[in-house]
C-alpha cells in the first residue's frame, strides 16, 4: 500500500549554493504520483526520475528541459528514508532552503506531518535477480538480494588526517534514519571554498549549514553530531539519488565505497535496468 503525508508542512531558509531566500512546502498527494516538483519554473510536476538529471555538480539536480532546481538530495532522502511513496514538493526558487545542511528538517517536518497509507493503491518496489556491481577506480559499488529488509555498507575514505577511513553498516528503518543518518551534515575542505564561490557554488554556505574540515581542524557548529559525521552524510545523499529509481528497495544489501552523486545517479540507473519490479 503506499504512503503519503497527512497535512502540509513548509520550510523557508537560505538556499546553500545560490545563497538567496528558498521555501520548501511538502504537500500530500493523492494519486500514485511519486515524488515530484512543483515550481513556478515548471509549466507541469516534473517528477524526481534518473531521466530529469540535470547535473550532479556539489549535489544533484533535475531539469524539465527549459528549467533546472538544484541539490535536491536532501530533501528526496528525508522522504526516501521514512519510507514516503508519493510527496507534492513545492519549490520557490531554484533550491531547497539548506536548513542546518542536513536532511534533518525536513525529516523531522515530513514525520510531524504524518502518514496515511493510500488503500487500493499498490506499491511496487525495486528487487534484484541476483548480484550486481559498478567499479571505477577506487569507487566500488555491489547490490545483492537480502533475505529481509534493506541494508547498506558505506565507506568513506579521504587522504587527509582528519578524515581518514569511515564504515557505517545501517539497516534502513524510519526510525533509524531519522536518528542516525538525517541528521549528518554537509561538509567541505576549507581549501576549495575559493574556487566554489568563484563557479557560483556554496553562496549561501556558513557553518550555520555545513561542516569545514581545514589543513588543522574541523569546524563545525556545535560541534560533529558522530564520531563518523561525514560517511553518514554520504550515505544520507547515496538514500535520497537513489530515490530517483522512482521505487523504493525492496530486500536489497548494497555496499558503497567513496560514493559520490555522480557514481550514485549510475549505479541508480543500473540498478533499475538490471532489477525486477
Amino acid at each position: 500500500m503506499r504512503t503519503t503525508i497527512r497535512s502540509s508542512v513548509a520550510i523557508e531558509g537560505i538556499g546553500l549554493h545560490k545563497g538567496k531566500p528558498a521555501k520548501v512546502v511538502f504537500r500530500p498527494a493523492e494519486g500514485a504520483t511519486g515524488l515530484r516538483f512543483l515550481s513556478p519554473l515548471f509549466g507541469d510536476p516534473l517528477p524526481a526520475l534518473l531521466s530529469n538529471v540535470a547535473g550532479t555538480v556539489r549535489g544533484t539536480n533535475l531539469t524539465d528541459g527549459r528549467s533546472t532546481i538544484y541539490t535536491v538530495e536532501h530533501l528526496l532522502s528525508a522522504a526516501a528514508g521514512l519510507g514516503i511513496d508519493d510527496l507534492d514538493i513545492e519549490l520557490t526558487g531554484e533550491e531547497p532552503p539548506a536548513g542546518d545542511g542536513s536532511a534533518l528538517p525536513f525529516a523531522s517536518a515530513l514525520y510531524k506531518a504524518g502518514f496515511r497509507e493510500k488503500p487500493g493503491q499498490e506499491r511496487k518496489s525495486l528487487q534484484l535477480k541476483g548480484r550486481l556491481e559498478m567499479r571505477k577506480g577506487d569507487v566500488a559499488y555491489l547490490a545483492q538480494p537480502a533475505a529481509k529488509g534493506v541494508f547498506f555498507k558505506l565507506t568513506y575514505d579521504y587522504p587527509h588526517q582528519l578524515v581518514g577511513r569511515q564504515t557505517l553498516e545501517f539497516a534502513l528503518s524510519p526510525e533509524e534514519y531519522l536518528a542516525r543518518v538525517a541528521p549528518a551534515r554537509t561538509f567541505g575542505f576549507s581549501h576549495e571554498l575559493e574556487a566554489l564561490k568563484k563557479a557560483g557554488l556554496a553562496l549561501g554556505g556558513s557553518l550555520d549549514n555545513a561542516v569545514v574540515i581545514t589543513g588543522t581542524e574541523i569546524l563545525a557548529k556545535g560541534g560533529l553530531r558522530f564520531a563518523d559525521e561525514f560517511v553518514r552524510h554520504k550515505l544520507l545523499d547515496l538514500i535520497g539519488d537513489l530515490a530517483l529509481t522512482g521505487l523504493p528497495l525492496k530486500d536489497v544489501y548494497i555496499e558503497a565505497e567513496r560514493s559520490g552523486h555522480a557514481a550514485n545517479v549510475n549505479f541508480a540507473k543500473l540498478l533499475l535496468e538490471k532489477a525486477y519490479l
